[in-house]
């Protein structure tokens, strides 16, 4: 790793204590006043943070995640995520970045416990197929085409196309298009592409989401907007352009970087699905539970016929 890459995570992730530990040259007047031994004391509290969240800002800067845009575009609420301004370009605070990535995690962990339905949308096309990865591996509900207006405002009419793509569905596998031509089959084809396309992600959605994640703000406006209408809180990559308080939840990054759009998604699908197979051992434990129960049900019934038994022996043996 060069001294320059060195300088310039340190100079990311670091504060301004950190840096004056790695920059403070040694003096005889330092020892007197106590100064090394902060340092060291602080050195060691730090270890933790200098080994994960290190290499955490290692990865994203390797991958640009850093980098915002010109300070021309600078929006001015984002100034506070910005660490410095390099050759006319925003530099992101990564030690920012990475305390909001695992608020977001801490936040779907728990959303996941509790069963509540998450929502992604990702339409950028250079993240989409992974979005969509991800979230069928989560099962979570997606959008990566194209945000359907009204999806959130106005639920009860999307649904009813959702139903119109279930119901030809249906037709078609049931074998029910053979009395139609072949013009006619065609454009029933065409129709279930079309519909697939943009409803594929929300298929099974039976109701509006509890929660939702959403990459790039500006692009998502609409989804942003219907969010706040809805009462739905926003975990949302944010890029320096952007307003990051019009969302609950954000995360300063460079969204225009695939791969490190990609890197977060992924954490946070993990610690999505992560409770997903706590559930099974406490419905076990409910069943051997019952088991017991049940048991004792049966044993019931079994004292019963033999206190009959002995009543009707008692009259045959005063009958001989």
């Amino acid at each position: 790793m060069s001294v320059s890459f060195e300088k310039d995570v340190v100079g990311c992730v670091c504060t301004s204590i950190e840096r004056r530990v790695w920059t403070h040259r040694l003096s005889r007047e330092s020892w007197v006043n106590g100064e090394v031994l902060f340092f060291c004391f602080f050195l060691i509290q730090s270890r933790r943070f200098m080994t994960d969240s290190f290499s955490r800002a290692k990865q994203l800067f390797e991958l640009g995640a850093h980098l915002g845009h010109r300070k021309s575009r600078l929006h001015p609420r984002s100034k506070k995520y910005v660490y410095q301004i390099s050759d006319g370009v925003a530099i992101i605070d990564l030690e920012q970045t990475i305390t909001q990535i695992d608020h977001a995690k801490t936040i779907l962990s728990e959303a996941s416990k509790e069963g509540k339905s998450l929502l992604v949308c990702a339409t950028k096309k250079s993240v989409a197929p992974k979005a969509t990865e991800l979230a069928q591996s989560m099962g979570a509900h997606y959008i990566t085409t194209k945000w359907l207006p009204g999806l959130l405002t106005n639920f009860n009419t999307i649904s009813k196309n959702v139903k119109k793509l279930i119901e030809l569905k249906r037709q078609r596998d049931a074998g029910e298009w053979g009395k139609y031509v072949k013009h006619e089959i065609v454009a029933l084809e065409k129709e279930v592409h079309k519909l697939e396309r943009l409803y594929a992600g929300v298929i099974h959605m039976t109701k509006i989401p509890d929660l939702m994640v959403i990459v790039d703000i500006k692009k998502e406006k609409n989804a942003v907007g219907e969010a706040h209408k809805s009462g739905i809180p926003v975990i949302a990559i944010v890029d320096t352009n952007c307003n990051p308080e019009e969302v609950e939840h954000p995360i300063m990054l460079n969204d225009d970087t695939p791969g490190a759009v990609e890197m977060v998604l992924t954490q946070l699908a993990h610690s999505f699905v992560k409770q997903a197979p706590v559930a099974k051992p406490a419905e076990a434990s409910t069943e051997e539970e019952k088991q017991p129960e049940s048991e004792k049900e049966v044993e019931k019934p079994k004292e019963k016929p033999a206190k009959k038994k002995t009543s009707v022996k008692k009259p045959k043996k005063k009958t001989a």
